[in-house]
């Protein structure tokens, strides 16, 4: 049996609609939903969102129930956490937004562990190479960051930029994955040039 959250549980399949706890290490416990299809939030925060939230991103579903996370979520995770060379990345998801969000999403996805992306790189990739803004908005609307590495995408003159769950957050997890990190600057020697 595994802890998760309060309770030990085994870990279920994705095959299911649930939502479960994650105990990740220093950077806290992480609250997260997914479908059969995958994952489609993570909380940094540790705690369900408000439902009109949860609705935005997960609106075919009324109820979440409370599940053991499916195995393969469970793995990579600890894994990840445990500082592993494995991508949670590589996690199915379930993404809802816009067209251009999911564009950008999707270039993200293509980042490798370790490397990162700029905003303009990024807005290059999803087809809108002047949307240097609209990126950096996509990446404060991802419903699934860490799966969906958020983390990796930083700012012009290699400046850490912004995210979701704090700067310190972000910080731990590109160290997690060997990037170096100088103050609020990551080293040019870890820049994805795609």
């Amino acid at each position: 049996m595994l802890e998760q959250g309060n309770k030990e549980l085994a870990p279920g399949p994705l095959e299911t609609v649930g939502q479960n706890r994650f105990a990740a290490g220093r950077l806290g416990t992480l609250w997260i939903a997914w479908i059969p299809e995958g994952l489609v939030m993570v909380e940094l925060r540790g705690e369900p969102p408000p439902a009109e939230v949860r609705r935005r991103w997960l609106p075919e579903v009324d109820e979440i129930p409370e599940r053991a996370l499916p195995r393969e979520v469970y793995e990579i995770l600890g894994r990840y956490f445990e500082g592993e060379p494995v991508d949670p990345a590589t996690l199915p998801v379930r993404l809802s937004g816009t067209k251009f969000q999911k564009g950008a999403w999707a270039a993200l996805r293509k980042v490798p562990r370790g490397q990162v992306r700029t905003y303009a790189g990024l807005a290059k990739d999803a087809g809108s190479p002047r949307a240097m803004r609209a990126v950096g908005m996509a990446m404060g609307a991802n419903p699934i960051p860490i799966v969906v590495p958020c983390h990796r995408c930083v700012g012009h003159g290699y400046t850490l930029g912004g995210f979701s769950g704090g700067l310190d957050k972000k910080r731990f997890l590109l160290e997690l994955e060997g990037v170096v990190v100088d103050g609020d600057h990551v080293h040019p020697g870890q820049l994805e040039l795609l």
